[in-house]
């Protein structure tokens, strides 16, 4: 038994032969059905087709199978669903069988098919195997949840996914969603070379998601840690400087705070840098100003400004004073120390706190040290940083 009949029999679950059930031509798929069909269309040597199940199984429901090839060949993928009246697909000789492949083609469009269009609405899966993304490696996990490395089942491109788990009763699951709402309409708002990019967003029974550009290769916590920088890495984060300035600076200008600036929540993909995890961002624009009162919300407390850590009016200038903190580490490895040098010097000097908020003599005594060095990496950067880092957020600069 030939490919060819093995790949026929095997299609039967969904194509049955005329005649033998209802009309096949009404047929609705589920996600899980086109993506079984893939699988099966790539085991058995097609995996090109594999890449296009939408249009294989539009295809095969009007008999038009051997078409497919002069559809891969015009460069049409699944993404190019739905077909009108006023754009049939050209592939396709006769009037009859396009006039088919409209009729048909609604049965393959399913909520996955638009989830990474620009300006695409949330989704909403109540089953997970719908959901058109498969995992391929795991990239960080915190107490929000975890993200990962995922490629799309549609269009065979890879993202970031950041997955937060639903709460496990009405109260929980009401806060995960505004924080999921929170930062997805943030990321609605931004478009900046240096901040991630929102893709699409989705929600199933056990999760929520973000769909996320780039895949990072790693955080800037985790170059920091590397000791001592290699003259490529040393070249790159010395560029940094600007490149997250600049990226806060559009957060300001378009009347967000971030709220929790700290290395982690700082990406690196190749030469480019990227800033995310807007999960706890202030939305300003609607009052007019960014000063906030009450409880701060949660947040990394090392990083956290003197006036976030004691509960005081804050506004945007606990961002710079964030970004400073950043900066400080960044200044630091730049100068040939670790990190875990300046943890034991604050530990040491000062209150002895590892809190650079509530260690202000510890920071000011290493970032003296670090400004006695004859290079531009020691010199320059000092100034910045010392404005950055004014423990009075009125006198703290601005960006």
């Amino acid at each position: 038994m030939n490919e060819a009949t093995l790949l026929d029999e095997a299609m039967l679950a969904w194509f049955p032969p005329a005649g033998t059930t209802d009309s096949p031509i009404m047929k609705t798929f589920t996600e899980t059905d086109l993506r079984d069909i893939s699988d099966l269309l790539c085991r058995s040597g097609r995996l090109q087709w594999s890449r296009i199940p939408r249009i294989y199984t539009i295809l095969r429901l009007i008999n038009e199978v051997e078409a497919i090839d002069a559809f891969l060949d015009s460069g049409i993928t699944d993404l190019s669903l739905p077909f009108t009246q006023k754009t049939p697909p050209g592939q396709l000789s006769d009037q009859s069988s396009r006039i088919r492949f409209l009729d048909v083609q609604s049965g393959v469009l399913t909520k996955a098919l638009d989830l990474e269009q620009e300006g695409s609405r949330h989704r909403h899966f109540s089953d997970p195997d719908d959901v058109p993304f498969k995992k391929i490696a795991e990239l960080g996990k915190g107490g929000y949840g975890y993200v990962d490395k995922v490629l799309s089942t549609v269009s065979y491109r890879e993202y970031a996914r950041k997955l937060i788990p639903r709460g496990r009763t009405f109260r929980q699951d009401r806060v995960v969603l505004r924080d999921f709402e929170n930062e997805l309409q943030a990321l609605k708002r931004l478009s900046h070379r240096h901040i991630v990019r929102l893709n699409g967003s989705y929600t199933d029974p056990q999760y929520v998601g973000i769909i996320m550009t780039p895949v990072a290769d790693c955080n800037l916590k985790t170059i920091m840690t590397t000791h001592p920088l290699t003259p490529e890495t040393h070249s790159r984060v010395r560029t940094f400087y600007g490149c997250l300035a600049s990226a806060l600076r559009y957060l300001h200008e378009n009347r967000l705070r971030h709220k929790d600036i700290k290395p982690e929540n700082v990406l690196v993909k190749s030469h480019e840098v990227y800033l995310t995890d807007f999960g706890t961002t202030l939305d300003w624009s609607d009052v007019g100003h960014s000063t906030t009162t009450g409880l701060a919300a949660k947040g990394t407390l090392r990083y956290c400004a003197p006036e976030v850590a004691q509960n005081l009016p804050r506004k945007s200038s606990a961002d710079i004073w964030s970004l400073g903190c950043v900066f400080l580490e960044m200044w630091t490895t730049l100068c040939g120390y670790s990190t875990s040098e300046l943890d034991s010097y604050m530990q040491l000097n000062g209150s002895k706190s590892r809190l650079y908020h509530a260690n202000i003599s510890g920071v000011t005594s290493w970032c003296y040290m670090l400004s006695s060095g004859s290079s531009d990496d020691a010199r320059v950067p000092g100034p910045w940083v010392r404005s950055m880092l004014e423990v009075d957020a009125s006198t703290r600069c601005s960006i």
